[in-house]
């Protein structure tokens, strides 16, 4: 008995400078996400829709609010938000500290679900969270941060993680990368900006995710690319090569990504692109799946000139591909437009582009 009471008092004694250490922790990173919500709670505010809907059968019109999470971006009063919270509303405002604003809006992009207002008259006292494309992407289990606007609350902080940066869920290849939190986005919170312990802002918080608690957050490098279209021009204009591609999957589980079709007097073609070329890079970032490809086109803007390198007979080759506005907005590559052949060596898999 005596031994087993040292033995416990040594155990303790080892494990209490440790116990002690992992306190202070705790306490110093509860103390620092307190000081990033006090330093970027100004930035947000609650954005409140008035949409018009006529009822025929009763011959009357009812007007529908619709709620979300803004932030500003910049002094001269840019707030952005999510597109399906102000596209179509009859009128838009801003909740700031018990006081509203009047907005009007500059233009929304409903594929990557991103809205621009413009605050008329601006309080005095708001701060901006600035979109610095520099910060890195956030590694997996990392800790995430957003403010938010659920209900008719104040702006309140909410802690989650980073679950995973998807380029697609199911069949559907998403037109860029999303970070995943587990974060929710519903009761008004959706818009909310997610930032790192640092408070260095990583993205903003665009979509539910079906079946889990958790959504989808556009990285600050699209988002970046995304605000300003929509500031330039009210609306974002995605560019087109003229290619589509394949995947090949061989047995030993390697990947090779090359044009299945080059479409006649494209962009692609003009530049001297072959169908079979294996694609390396687009505009310096690599290709190693199919769904690197429409991530990497995304950041390629109408009527500018961007790099694509291939693989042809064993050598490499780099051309310069002067892209076009693309005649449709949304990119959806659904089961029914990807073909599937199987053989001993391969399996591949058709992606229209």
């Amino acid at each position: 008995m005596r031994n087993r009471l040292l033995w416990t008092a040594a155990l303790f004694g080892l494990l209490a400078p440790c116990m002690a250490s992992a306190s202070m922790d705790a306490l110093a990173l509860q103390q620092r996400l307190i000081e990033v919500f006090q330093e970027n709670r100004d930035a947000i505010v609650r954005v409140k829709a008035a949409f018009s809907e006529v009822d025929t059968e009763e011959e009357t019109t009812q007007v529908m609010l619709r709620f979300g999470t803004g932030f500003f971006v910049s002094k001269d009063g840019i707030v952005l938000v999510n597109a399906d919270r102000v596209a179509g509303a009859k009128r838009v405002w801003v909740d700031f500290k018990g006081r509203s604003y009047a907005t009007e809006t500059i233009g929304h992009d409903r594929v990557t679900n991103v809205a621009a207002l413009k605050v008329i008259d601006l309080p005095d006292d708001f701060s901006i969270i600035t979109l610095d494309t520099s910060v890195p992407k956030p590694e997996l289990g990392a800790i995430t941060f957003a403010i938010t606007s659920p209900l008719d609350f104040e702006p309140s902080p909410v802690m989650g993680i980073v679950s995973g940066n998807d380029k697609k869920l199911g069949n559907k290849v998403f037109r860029t990368e999303y970070i995943r939190t587990t974060i929710t986005a519903n009761a008004g919170q959706g818009g909310c900006p997610i930032l790192d312990i640092n408070g260095r802002f990583i993205g903003m918080t665009v979509s539910l995710i079906p079946g889990m608690e958790g959504s989808f957050c556009l990285p600050v490098d699209a988002l970046a690319r995304v605000r300003d279209d929509l500031v330039f021009s009210g609306k974002v204009i995605y560019s087109w090569i003229g290619f589509e591609v394949g995947e090949k999957i061989n047995t030993d589980d390697s990947h090779a990504v090359y044009l299945s079709k080059v479409i006649e007097n494209s962009p692609a073609a003009d530049a001297g692109l072959l169908q079979g070329d294996h694609l390396v890079k687009i505009a310096g970032r690599p290709i190693e799946t199919v769904s690197d490809v429409p991530r990497a086109t995304f950041f390629i803007r109408a009527n500018q000139y961007a790099s694509i390198e291939v693989s042809r007979d064993g050598e490499l080759h780099e051309y310069s591909v002067k892209a076009l506005p693309r005649s449709e907005q949304l990119l959806e590559i659904n089961a029914s437009e990807v073909s599937q052949v199987e053989s001993d060596q391969t399996v591949d898999y058709a992606v229209h582009q």
